[in-house]
């Protein structure tokens, strides 16, 4: 029976074998140019290889950035809690304004608040420095860059995994468009024309062994009525 589905991975195996059969009736048909037709499913099939490992390097990618923006995430929480507790520490007598950096004194679940929310966070802190009773405090410097720093890079990575995954969405429509234009190649157009030459040598009933989908065994498990899949 037919195999009605080929899949990315399919692609390269089917392909390639038809390249290495069909190359056996270069020069047989007085009709047909075999080694023009070879090289336009082998470029098809290339296509795709060269999509799909695009896609396996994308999603590689997401995989990296979302470790990275996990790690930005705890320096925010854990930058933004040392500075309240830093805060919290000074003598009586400083003169600064301590709700300018947070509201009624309060540090608030910073434990719980999602990426986006602590960036948010971390701007608002940062606000307090500008304040006039914040802004000449010399010891409040390296705390202001510090916090700075850490909102950078989680914004930057919060940035870099958005990109990832939309490089990732479009990288993966590539793949799609590829594998349609492979299977409009192999099932409309290289099927019909090595039947035609099979048939002008009298050797039709080896149809078969040019296109390993049309041998695959029902033990695959796919079903259906052995109609090849079109794009």
């Amino acid at each position: 029976m037919a195999d009605r589905y080929i899949d990315d991975g399919e692609v390269s195996e089917y392909g390639r074998h038809f390249v290495t059969e069909a190359k056996k009736l270069v020069g047989a048909s007085e009709l047909v140019d075999v080694a023009k037709l070879i090289a336009r499913v082998l470029g098809a099939v290339e296509a795709v290889e060269t999509e799909l490992a695009k896609v396996r390097s994308q999603r590689s990618e997401v995989r990296t950035e979302r470790g990275g923006t996990g790690e930005a995430e705890e320096a925010v929480r854990d930058v933004v809690t040392r500075f309240h507790a830093y805060l919290r520490s000074l003598p009586k007598g400083t003169s600064f304004d301590f709700e300018a950096f947070y509201p009624g004194k309060n540090l608030g679940e910073v434990a719980a608040l999602k990426p986006a929310d602590l960036v948010t966070k971390a701007a608002d802190v940062l606000r307090g420095f500008d304040v006039a009773r914040n802004a000449g405090l010399d010891a409040f410097v390296p705390w202001k860059q510090e916090i700075a720093g850490a909102r950078s890079a989680l914004d930057a990575s919060l940035s870099g995994k958005s990109g990832a995954a939309n490089r990732s969405v479009t990288t993966t429509a590539g793949l799609a468009a590829a594998r349609a234009h492979f299977l409009k190649t192999y099932n409309q157009v290289a099927k019909p024309i090595v039947r035609g030459v099979l048939n002008e040598l009298g050797r039709g009933e080896e149809v078969r062994l040019f296109f390993k989908d049309l041998t695959v065994q029902e033990g695959r498990g796919r079903g259906g009525n052995g109609e090849e899949e079109q794009p």
